[in-house]
């Protein structure tokens, strides 16, 4: 089982705290020859729309564009097992707010983010709320 983001524990208290309800944390997903974990998988009120969180911290990486591409390609790996298990479970990208001052902020991240079609979760660490979502509709 890979390590935990530093803010996961954060962000599954700010979920909570927003009305979520978890359903599992480190989550493993099989795929043919792969094993992957997924960092939080949750739902709200009438249990019909599940989403799936990848938690990254943005404060860490020598380049903030590698860790924008690695944390993007996580992402599209993720979508295309959802896609191959048949599940319609959301995905979204959880930050702090601080990312948004960084390469989250540009333009460039913007539009990575967007193309990606991946959700961004923006949460306060200090208060372990969710700031702001962001949902990007599949073409």
């Amino acid at each position: 089982m890979p390590a935990k983001d530093r803010y996961h524990d954060t962000v599954v208290r700010a979920l909570r705290k927003d009305g979520w309800t978890i359903l599992g944390e480190q989550v493993d997903v099989f795929v043919p020859s792969r094993r992957l974990w997924l960092d939080i998988r949750a739902t709200k009120g009438d249990q019909t729309a599940i989403i799936v969180v990848e938690v990254k911290g943005f404060d860490t990486g020598a380049s903030a564009v590698a860790y924008l591409s690695d944390a993007l390609g996580q992402c599209l790996v993720y979508q295309g097992a959802l896609a191959y298990l048949g599940l319609s479970d959301l995905l979204y990208l959880a930050v702090p707010a601080t990312a948004l001052r960084g390469i989250l902020g540009e333009e460039i991240g913007r539009r990575a983010v967007q193309q990606a079609q991946v959700g961004l979760i923006t949460f306060d660490p200090t208060r372990e709320e969710i700031v702001e979502w962001r949902h990007y509709n599949k073409h």
